[in-house]
């Protein structure tokens, strides 16, 4: 799935100047295809197949077990630690 999503994200930007040369390529089965309609079909190809796959390669966190826990809780985060500069 996720070299799928890679030749996605590569495709696309041929979509979007094969679409913004030749516009009834992209939209054969538009009767009168026009470039905006071409150039907005690959643009959202790449974002939608960028966003997927850069989905598919992060490493989401996990609720309270993935908070950092050296920094105490979250009440004492923002207190100022003047006693240590003594």
């Amino acid at each position: 799935m996720l070299q799928l999503m890679l030749v996605l994200v590569a495709l696309s930007p041929v979509v979007l100047l094969v679409g913004l040369v030749k516009p009834g390529w992209i939209l054969f089965w538009m009767k009168e295809p026009d470039r905006l309609w071409a150039s907005s079909v690959g643009l959202i190809m790449f974002m939608l197949t960028f966003t997927v796959y850069s989905e598919m390669r992060v490493k989401h966190k996990l609720g309270v077990e993935a908070t950092d826990h050296r920094r105490g809780p979250p009440e004492h985060q923002n207190e100022l630690q003047l006693d240590r500069l003594r």
